[in-house]
C-alpha cells in the first residue's frame, strides 16, 4: 500500500492513477473526500496533518509519497517520524532543484530542512527535485483570455520547464520498483525555452497571435498585487525565489529520459493539451 500526500495537487492528481495503473494499492489523504475527485479505485481517507492521528493514517502503508501544502517542514518531519514508527519501508519526498543549487530563498530552505528530516527518519528514502512546472504558465490565462497578451518580467530567464506528468511518472517508478533507495533525482524538461519561445508555442497551440510584453520587476509586482490581490509580502517572496533560481532555470538534467527510457514531454505538447484553457470566455 502506498500512502499519498498531496493527492489532489498538480503532481498528485497524475500520481494516484499512475500508481493504480501500475497495480499498487493507494491510500490518498484529503481534507474533504466529497470534493477531492480522487480516482475511485483509491482508498480515500479524510485527514489533516495538523490534527489527525498520523500513525492510524499510516497503518498498513509500506511506502509514502511526501508532499505537504506550503512545503511545511514540521509537518513533513512529523510524517517521517510517524512513518518510521508505523513500519513504513520507503519515503519519497518531492522537493525542488533549488536545494541542488544551494538557493537560500524561504521555499528552498524549507525543502532542504524537510529533506534532512526524511533522510534522518529511518526508512529508506528517495528525493525528487523537479524544476519549474509547465503548469506555472496557467498564470497567463487571465491576460490571454482578456487581452491576447502575456506579461513577463524582463529578467525572466530561459527555463527547462517540466510537465507534471513526467514528475508523476518518475515518482511512480521510484515507488513501485527497487534500486532507488538513497537516490536524489533532479528533474527538468528536455530543453530550456525563453519566455518568448513559450508564448510562441502557446500562440501556435491556441491558434491566434499573442502579444508579448516585458515589464520591470516593479511593474510586475504592482500588477500581481492589483490583479490578484496578493499581499505584498507574498509577491516579494515570489520574486526572491525568481531571483535565486534565475541562473539555474536553464540547466537541463537528463534524469527523466534516463529513468523512463523516453524523452520528457515538450512544452509545445503541454500547450496543445491545455489550449482550451486560454480560449476567450463568451
Amino acid at each position: 500500500m502506498i500512502f499519498v500526500l498531496g493527492a489532489t495537487g498538480k503532481v498528485g492528481r497524475h500520481l494516484v492513477p499512475a500508481l493504480l495503473d501500475a497495480g499498487t494499492g493507494v491510500r490518498a489523504l484529503t481534507r474533504d473526500p466529497a470534493k477531492a475527485r480522487i480516482d475511485p479505485r483509491a482508498e480515500v481517507v479524510r485527514g489533516d496533518l495538523d490534527t489527525s492521528d498520523l500513525p492510524a493514517l499510516l497503518a498498513g502503508a509500506d511506502r509514502v509519497f511526501v508532499l505537504t501544502q506550503g512545503h511545511n517542514t514540521d509537518r513533513e518531519a512529523a510524517v517521517a517520524q510517524a512513518a518510521a514508527q508505523a513500519g513504513v519501508s520507503h519515503l519519497v519526498k518531492l522537493s525542488t532543484t533549488g536545494v541542488h543549487f544551494g538557493q537560500k530563498d524561504a521555499i528552498t530552505r524549507a525543502h532542504a530542512e524537510a529533506e534532512r528530516a526524511i533522510r534522518e527518519a529511518g526508512p529508506a528514502w528517495t528525493i525528487l527535485r523537479p524544476g519549474a512546472f509547465m503548469d506555472n504558465r496557467f498564470a497567463w490565462i487571465g491576460s490571454i483570455r482578456e487581452e491576447d497578451t502575456v506579461y513577463v518580467t524582463e529578467t525572466d530567464p530561459p527555463s527547462a520547464l517540466i510537465h507534471v506528468r513526467d514528475i508523476a511518472a518518475v515518482a511512480t517508478l521510484v515507488l513501485t520498483t527497487s534500486g532507488h533507495e538513497g537516490a536524489t533525482y533532479e528533474l527538468t524538461g528536455g530543453e530550456a525555452l525563453t519566455t518568448a519561445q513559450q508564448v510562441a508555442a502557446l500562440a501556435d497551440a491556441i491558434g491566434r497571435p499573442l502579444k508579448y510584453v516585458e515589464e520591470t520587476e516593479s511593474a510586475a509586482k504592482d500588477r500581481l498585487i492589483r490583479t490578484y490581490g496578493w499581499p505584498p509580502k507574498a509577491v516579494d517572496g515570489l520574486f526572491a525565489l525568481k531571483r535565486e533560481s534565475a541562473p539555474h532555470e536553464r540547466v537541463v538534467f537528463d534524469t527523466v529520459e534516463r529513468l523512463l527510457g523516453r524523452p520528457p514531454h515538450t512544452f509545445a505538447a503541454w500547450a496543445r493539451e491545455n489550449a482550451s484553457a486560454y480560449h476567450h470566455q463568451e
